[in-house]
């Protein structure tokens, strides 16, 4: 193939191709004439040998090689907006050849987040499932995997138009995004209330966006935590000093149970102060002027 390597995803087209003739019955030169006259390209015999025998691969590990070849799903969707929120992509400062140096990850304290978050890097990467480990330090979960591709999709700075086609797929891929990044970033308080913060003003005004499109009525992104202030988290129970301007959105409370029914929570403590919420609407005598009709009431049944 001549000096120094393809890049690996011309390589990974060359390989399916030869595997392709191969199962035609094409003899070792036969492929070699044909990749060459449809690439421009030619192979040794020993490299489709090789190739062939298994002894090498361009895929070399990579569950997913390429961003092209990223399909859109739920589980892809869940992943992005849980990583815009709490998740984290690093890359090693000492790189070793051949290795894969990069990491997607989350580290949260609710198990059925990780455990979430982790079924759904297993799918999109069509891995062996990938178990949570505990860190006893801070009683947090961690997923880690190392993938280049999901790691080129999803490094800061994030390209969001990017993202789009795979969050904007269906409605389904729309609410599986947004319950990604509730589940990070989102919390209800013991009035109902449904909010996320967020220091990107734009990612939140595409969130609302996102809402709108499933029937979901939100405020508009409002300065919530100034630069510089002091502010306590009640999701960490820790005080910090925000170090850009941070924005908040709320979901309306005529949207509460639209939200719920079609986006929800996968953490279970967001969802029982949710429900809490709901009962004691419920349980809330109607006023006498004006009584809720009883189409109109929304039943929970206990967990």
């Amino acid at each position: 193939m001549g000096k120094g390597y393809l890049p690996r995803e011309l390589r990974i087209r060359l390989f399916d191709e030869v595997v392709v003739l191969r199962r035609e019955g094409l003899t070792y030169s036969g492929i070699v004439d044909r990749v060459q006259k449809k690439y421009g390209i030619r192979l040794s015999k020993s490299h489709v040998s090789y190739w062939l025998r298994r002894i090498h691969s361009p895929y070399n590990g990579r569950y997913i090689p390429s961003i092209d070849l990223l399909r859109p799903s739920k589980e892809l969707a869940y992943v992005i907006g849980a990583k815009l929120g709490d998740g984290y992509t690093t890359r090693d400062r000492h790189t070793v050849k051949s290795y894969n140096n990069v990491k997607i990850g989350l580290k949260v304290k609710d198990r059925e987040f990780a455990e979430e978050f982790a079924r759904c890097l297993a799918k999109v990467l069509g891995r062996p499932s990938i178990k949570p480990r505990i860190r006893y330090s801070d009683k947090r979960y961690a997923v880690e995997v190392r993938s280049e591709t999901l790691y080129q999709l999803l490094k800061k700075p994030v390209d969001l138009d990017r993202l789009k086609k795979y969050i904007e797929h269906c409605d389904g891929c729309v609410a599986a995004f947004l319950r990604g990044f509730f589940d990070s970033e989102g919390s209800v308080d013991k009035r109902g209330h449904i909010r996320t913060y967020n220091t990107d003003l734009v990612l939140l005004t595409y969130i609302k966006d996102l809402l709108e499109r499933l029937g979901i009525a939100s405020t508009e992104p409002k300065l919530g935590h100034p630069q510089g202030k002091a502010f306590f988290d009640p999701r960490k129970g820790k005080t910090y000093k925000s170090n850009k301007d941070c924005y908040c959105l709320r979901i309306r409370a005529n949207s509460n149970t639209t939200f719920y029914r079609k986006v929800g929570f996968t953490i279970k403590r967001k969802r029982r102060r949710f429900k809490n919420y709901i009962r004691r609407r419920q349980a809330k005598p109607p006023s006498p002027f004006f009584p809720t009709p009883p189409h109109k009431l929304l039943y929970i049944s206990a967990p």
